[in-house]
Parts: C-alpha cells; sequence; structure tokens
C-alpha cells in the first residue's frame, strides 16, 4: 500500500476517533459539573468559566482520542486481531485503563495552568471524579469496539446502509461485481481435508484485507471458497480499482508463498470473473438482516469466472465492464469474443486481462 494512503487513512481515523472523544468528554463534563460536586480543590464559590471548561474537554478529548486511535491502529496491524474475542476485550480494556490515565495525568496538568484550581495528583487520582472517568471511558471505549466489531461483520458502508434503512425498500443501483474463487478448490480439500482446507480459505481471506482497504472494495459475500466483491461504478472504474484488487491480493498471496508452501503443502491461485451492470437492492431479512443484489448482472459475472479455466485466463471481464476503463492504466486486454455462457440466451462477448509489468 503506498505510504501516503496509508498515512492518510491513519490520519483520518485520528481526527475521527478525536472528535468522538472530545463530544463524549463534553457530555462527561457537563455532567459533573452540574450533577454532582466539583472536582477536589475546586472553589465552589468561585463563577463558572466557560472558556476554561471548553479548553479543559478539548485537551480531555484530545489526549484520549489520539493514543486511542494509535493504539487501536497498532492492536489492528497486529496479529493480536486474530485472538478470541474475550482476549480482545481484555486487551484493550488494559490499554483503555492506561489511555485514561494518561488522559487525566494531561489534565490535571493543563488545569493547573489555566485554572485557579490546583489539584494534587493523589488527590484526583483517589477522588470520585477519577473512578468516573475511568468507568465513563471504559464505556465509551466498549461502545467504539463494539461499533467496530459490527462494522468489521458486515462492511462500514453496508453497516451505515442498515442502521439508516437506506434500502429499506428496494432501489436501483449501477455496480461493478467481481466474483473471486479458488483455482482447483475441490482437489486442494480432497488433498488437505476439510479442516486444513477451512484454515487455507481463512489465511487466503486474511490476504484478501490488503487489497479490500486499498482498493474501495465492499465485500457482498463469502460462499466457500469464493468472495463476491462489489463496487460503486465511480469507485470500481476510478484507478481501475476492480482490476487492481485482484492483483494486490495475488501479490499478497505470493508474498507469503513460503509460507502456504510449508504449511499447505500448496500455493492457492485464484480465478476472477468481472462484470457491470443495473442491480436492484434491498435490506432482506428479520432475524439476520443483510443487503442483497438481485440482478442478472450477478449470475452473469459467476458464468464469466467460470470460464477462466476454459480460456487459461486469470482475470476475465465483460465487453461493458472493458468499454468502461481507462486503458492507458496498465493492463492488457485480449478480445476473445462472443462466447455462450450457461443460462445466457444471447453469446456475451468478454476479454482476458493480463497486467503489464
Amino acid at each position: 500500500m503506498p505510504v501516503q494512503s496509508n498515512f492518510h487513512r491513519i490520519a483520518i481515523n485520528l481526527i475521527r476517533y478525536s472528535v468522538i472523544w472530545i463530544l463524549a468528554c463534553l457530555f462527561f463534563g457537563l455532567v459533573r459539573a452540574y450533577g454532582v460536586e466539583s472536582l477536589p480543590g475546586y472553589d465552589r464559590t468561585l463563577p463558572f468559566h466557560w472558556d476554561i471548561f471548553i479548553i479543559q474537554m478539548l485537551v480531555l478529548g484530545v489526549a484520549t482520542g489520539i493514543p486511542f486511535g494509535i493504539a487501536n491502529h497498532i492492536l489492528d496491524s497486529s496479529r493480536i486481531k486474530y485472538k478470541p474475542y474475550w482476549e480482545l476485550i481484555v486487551i484493550k480494556s488494559m490499554v483503555q485503563l492506561m489511555i485514561a490515565i494518561f488522559s487525566m495525568t494531561v489534565l490535571i496538568i493543563i488545569t493547573n495552568q489555566i485554572g485557579s484550581a490546583h489539584i494534587g495528583f493523589i488527590q484526583i487520582f483517589f477522588s470520585s471524579t477519577a473512578l468516573l472517568w475511568i468507568l465513563f471511558s471504559g464505556f465509551i471505549s466498549f461502545a467504539i469496539h463494539f461499533f467496530q466489531a459490527m462494522k468489521s461483520k458486515t462492511g462500514e458502508r453496508v453497516l451505515w446502509n442498515l442502521l439508516l434503512g437506506k434500502y429499506h425498500r428496494p432501489r436501483v443501483e449501477s455496480r461493478i461485481f467481481m466474483f473471486l474463487d479458488m483455482k482447483n478448490s475441490t482437489t486442494h480439500a480432497e488433498t488437505l481435508g476439510h479442516i486444513r482446507f477451512s484454515s487455507l480459505i481463512q489465511d487466503c481471506i486474511k490476504d484478501l484485507t490488503s487489497a479490500i482497504l486499498q482498493h474501495q472494495v465492499e465485500v457482498y459475500q463469502y460462499v466457500g471458497d469464493e468472495a463476491v466483491l462489489t463496487w460503486k461504478i465511480h469507485e470500481g472504474l476510478e484507478n481501475a480499482n476492480c482490476l487492481n484488487a485482484y492483483y494486490t491480493f495475488c501479490n499478497s498471496l505470493n508474498a507469503r508463498r513460503i509460507y502456504y508452501e510449508k504449511k499447505y503443502g500448496l500455493m492457492p491461485f485464484f480465478k476472477a470473473g468481472v462484470h457491470i451492470g443495473a442491480v436492484s437492492v434491498s435490506e432482506v431479512g428479520i432475524i439476520k438482516r443483510e443487503i442483497a443484489y438481485h440482478s442478472d448482472v450477478l449470475n452473469t459475472a459467476a458464468r464469466i469466472q467460470g470460464m477462466c479455466n476454459e480460456f487459461e485466463a486469470e482475470l476475465l471481464v465483460s465487453k461493458e465492464l472493458h468499454k468502461g476503463l481507462n486503458h492507458k492504466n496498465g493492463f492488457g486486454f485480449e478480445s476473445i469474443g462472443g462466447v455462450a455462457l450457461k443460462g445466457k440466451l444471447h453469446p456475451v462477448d468478454i476479454y482476458k486481462v493480463t497486467k503489464r509489468s
């Protein structure tokens, strides 16, 4: 991933967490100022200074949000993220406790410098305010991590769409779909057995993460050894994301060739088919809700992917997608012509894609 892109994403997350924690701190400060007694050592007879209060809460929010964002990035970039949820909860709870103590210490220093109160460290650490802050920050941290867990389960855009009810009624969208399937999966499953084969699929999907983050991918479904990826039209065509995602994934797999050959005795390879067109989108289910796409576009994309073995191709795209791509993006296209696909009344023109070095 380009350094600038990675840095940009980290910076956005730090700003996002800082804003969330500033708002949380403003709420906490207002409750403490008007709901219970003031901080130890603070003269209650003095007038309430909104300017000092705002500065204090801004400092507390930033002093919590930035370390929280950095810690979150480090944990999500390490192998800790693959641990069971209960272990993650314990680890993140301990981290949040240290962050709460750090931010509280920063606030004490700032308060003693700009306010009329002179609060000692020992005095504040054993006060009711300190306990409430630790509990409150722990609750906010849990809420953020819970939202992140839901986001990783459904995908960020899908989660927001479900929360906002965007697809409560079916609507039509133009989208790009990629069907990504493991080559020789049946043979691999017979050779490895179902447990080791499932482990292989887990590892491959983990290596797909880099492509998802880099190329604005929305994951529609994981079905067996197959992944169905989708883009809005402009996002998929921009910088050829719908093609580059495939090659980024392949590069991620190749970077771990030694690992795969040592653990499984094979090197996994995936083939893909891509198509573009109009689909109907709707929210389905009551017990388990999800966003569903309905259209012949998905069937065609799946059939195109199914032709990869016949034409000895790693990546095939439809003529409709080929037309929308900028052909100066480092790819080669070889026309295969009209191909009769199962379930289609008329032949579909497809192209074989190669990546230029």
